[in-house]
């Protein structure tokens, strides 16, 4: 049995509620978990990486949208169709298709792309020497490398910038607030990815969205439907995420400027730097989970239909798998971060995340020197991603 008065009380629904808090490194001191709200919160790193490898435990998506009073509609439907929502044979098959496009091979062609675009985005910066680098660099890098990758037309780029960012949305705590919004967004980003998809199986190109059309394993292909949600789902989760990463590593840089200094000057450290940023300054800090059969788990009994939160922050500087590490670059850690989740839901474009980070980095390290800011930044703070709204920034 699990002792009541060693087990904090999160509320995680509270606007002002910090993953990366006190409180949060307080409850974790006391015990593995914490109760919130929506079930428990999981706050060491070996019970979080035992939970995303278990079988019984699942996305939840559809649930997390009827909490909040959505039962039904193309916004409900899309969620229950993206990837990490499907279970059993449906999602092997899938994953299996889909899987032959998301090689290493097929992101390392990508590799030249991320470097032309990272110095083009970089080009006016550097003669302006400031710069707001969210609006400047994060909102717009993620988003070009999809475009390239998806093979949008340009005169399409912004759309396919903007529509992600709204569906964006149904991932937190406010759906019902922004429905309309969002499901208007899904509709725009499906009938242009329609478009595409009729283009590409006319005139296949050298681009993800043609590789995934030829996708085939013994006779079988994606479907029209298929091939819209996973396109769809990519570029949110390849955007939206990789933006605030960014944010959040040059803060964290900026905090250390000799492990800044240190990449500049050897840019073979990108790889290990991505996990460092990752592990200490993860821009999703929250993984949801839901329980389908009962698990226990050392003195706690989790029922089944129980929401779990995974809080990275508390995970990745676990004192008991991390010691006392502070970020360094150089370092091998001991366990993985686990920004990308764990088992048969692990993320599929994990490959594609990290070559985007792992290119940009190092070039923005060696040309923009070791930035100063030059004014407030404004935080974003949202449950399940976060990261900075606004960053100002001075070259020196």
């Amino acid at each position: 049995m699990d002792v009541d008065y060693e087990v904090a009380h999160l509320n995680v629904l509270d606007p002002q509620f910090r993953p990366d808090s006190a409180e949060v490194r307080a409850a974790r001191s006391a015990h593995w978990y914490a109760r919130t709200p929506l079930g428990f919160a999981i706050l060491r790193h070996r019970e979080a990486a035992a939970l995303l490898r278990d079988h019984r435990v699942r996305w939840g998506g559809v649930e997390s949208l009827a909490a909040q009073g959505i039962t039904n509609g193309p916004v409900v439907d899309w969620i229950g169709s993206i990837l990490p929502s499907v279970e059993g044979p449906d999602h092997t098959r899938l994953r299996r298709l889909v899987g032959k496009a998301f090689t290493h091979a097929a992101v390392d062609r990508l590799r030249p792309v991320m470097s032309a675009v990272t110095d083009e985005l970089l080009d006016p910066i550097v003669n302006a020497g400031e710069c707001e680098f969210m609006a400047e660099f994060a909102d717009r890098y993620p988003a070009r490398i999809l475009c390239e990758l998806l093979g949008v037309p340009r005169e399409q780029h912004e759309n396919f910038r903007r529509w992600p960012s709204e569906i964006g949305l149904v991932f937190g705590t406010s759906v019902a607030q922004h429905h309309d919004q969002i499901a208007s967004a899904l509709a725009q980003l499906h009938d242009a990815v329609d478009d595409l998809i009729d283009q590409r199986r006319a005139a296949p190109a050298d681009d993800l969205l043609s590789d995934l059309i030829a996708a085939e394993e013994s006779g079988d292909r994606l479907s029209t439907h298929e091939l819209r949600v996973m396109v769809s789902a990519l570029l949110f989760a390849g955007q939206d995420t990789t933006r605030q990463q960014l944010g959040r590593a040059i803060e964290i840089f900026m905090a250390h400027p000799d492990q800044w200094q240190a990449l500049a000057a050897n840019p073979s450290l990108a790889p290990q730097a991505v996990e460092e940023v990752m592990r200490v300054a993860p821009a999703v800090n929250t993984i949801w989970r839901m329980v389908d059969d009962p698990i226990n788990v050392q003195d706690l009994r989790i029922p089944a239909g129980t929401f779990i939160n995974i809080l990275l922050d508390a995970a990745h500087t676990d004192p008991q798998t991390f010691g006392e590490a502070t970020f360094d670059i150089t370092a091998i850690r001991p366990a993985a971060q686990l920004t990308f989740g764990g088992g048969i839901h692990y993320c599929l474009g994990a490959v594609l995340a990290r070559a985007e980070m792992a290119v940009a980095l190092p070039i923005l390290a060696r040309r923009l020197g070791v930035p100063q800011l030059a004014g407030t930044p404004k935080p974003g703070l949202h449950l399940g991603l976060t990261g900075p709204d606004t960053l100002p920034l001075r070259l020196p």
